[in-house]
């Protein structure tokens, strides 16, 4: 079961919602998403079940974002099979990573993401680890001022950065589930993809 978020809403509207004592029993918005993952694992550990989180890809080496939308990375992690940051490069503000423009620097980007969800992970060494599986862009952000095309080649290069980072999995997000399927495919493939680690969503 893959929840997509669980995360507090960061919406302008959010300023109307009355956080009192009593509900929240002083409890910060991080402390109460944790409490959640951890309720749920346990509750589904014994149907053997897998647990899949979305997480956004900003709180990874961020505070204020992680307290913002109260997902603390490690504590999800340690309360999760699976943990899937969204780490498209259009999603990171410009000097990140120590990059102009994360959008035009696919390989760089989640490169950059994924050392840092090692880092961040290697804060929890006592606690049990959810399997790394990072969502990927596969969609041009055209909204953005500084941005270019995504196809197959800037796909393929997210892909590499992963395997080079030293993880194993990955997912693709395309809101009209338009996939560059070339990009799954290495150069000597010929026609033939032999990854296996990666999935796509249900059409």
């Amino acid at each position: 079961m893959q929840f997509d978020y669980i995360r507090f809403n960061t919406d302008s509207t959010m300023k109307n919602v009355d956080f009192e004592q009593a509900g929240t029993e002083g409890k910060s918005k991080t402390e109460i998403v944790t409490e959640f993952t951890r309720f749920i694992g346990e509750r589904f550990e014994r149907t053997g079940m897998f647990l899949s989180a979305d997480v956004f890809g900003a709180i990874i080496g961020s505070p204020v974002d992680a307290q913002s939308v109260g997902q603390s990375y490690g504590e999800i992690a340690a309360n999760m099979d699976y943990i899937c940051p969204m780490i498209y490069p259009s999603h990171y503000g410009d000097g990140n990573f120590g990059l102009d423009h994360p959008d035009l620097h696919p390989y760089e980007t989640v490169m950059g993401a994924l050392t840092q969800s090692k880092e961040e992970l290697a804060l929890y060494p006592e606690e049990p680890q959810a399997v790394v599986r990072p969502w990927l862009q596969d969609f041009t952000a055209s909204y953005l001022r500084h941005y270019m095309h995504y196809g197959p080649g800037e796909l393929r290069a997210q892909i590499d950065a992963v395997y080079d980072a030293g993880y194993e999995e990955w997912i693709l997000w395309n809101a009209s589930c338009n996939y560059s399927w070339e990009g799954l495919l290495k150069e000597e493939e010929n026609g033939q993809n032999t990854e296996g680690g990666g999935i796509l969503p249900p059409l």
